[in-house]
């Protein structure tokens, strides 16, 4: 991927270049290695973290992201026109990087932010409100990266 920092931060401007046709082969294949790197430093973490009790809101959450992650790529699938659609991959790949970065910012600020405001809350009431918000954040992120989808597929149409 070239050097400059809208190929990572600036959905437009990746938008703008996928409706162009000029994203390159191997800028694509950068976004599906940034996937893959995240995917599978999540599982080395949990892999690798030593947990003797899960707690049932932890196994919550780990189902829940699982479940919202395939129906989440169903959607987007259908998003971009489903079995009449073009390019799904070539499309999904980069706008998953830049929008999904804001995010995994935006989770991470949430997570500070319940720090401070569920001080005196017990380990349970932390973990829910954690999981109620990284399922929030995920929908909302496959709600964004949807309608990117469907509006590349859109001016893909009217061309």
């Amino acid at each position: 991927m070239p050097g400059d920092h809208r190929y990572l931060w600036s959905t437009r401007f990746v938008w703008e270049r996928l409706r162009a046709g000029t994203l390159s082969e191997a800028a694509i294949f950068g976004y599906f290695l940034a996937i893959m790197a995240f995917d599978w430093l999540q599982f080395t973490i949990i892999a690798t973290t030593p947990h003797p009790n899960v707690s049932l809101w932890s196994a919550v959450n780990s189902w829940a992201t699982f479940v919202m992650t395939l129906a989440g790529l169903i959607y987007l699938y259908m998003r971009n026109g489903g079995a009449k659609g073009e390019r799904f991959l070539h499309r999904y790949f980069p706008l998953s990087v830049t929008v999904g970065w804001k995010f995994v910012v935006g989770f991470y600020a949430a997570m500070w932010f319940i720090g401070p405001t569920l001080a005196g809350a017990s380990a349970e009431v932390r973990g829910w409100s954690s999981t109620l918000i990284l399922a929030g954040l995920n929908i909302a992120m496959f709600w964004r990266i949807g309608a990117q989808l469907a509006s590349l597929a859109r001016a893909a149409t009217a061309v």
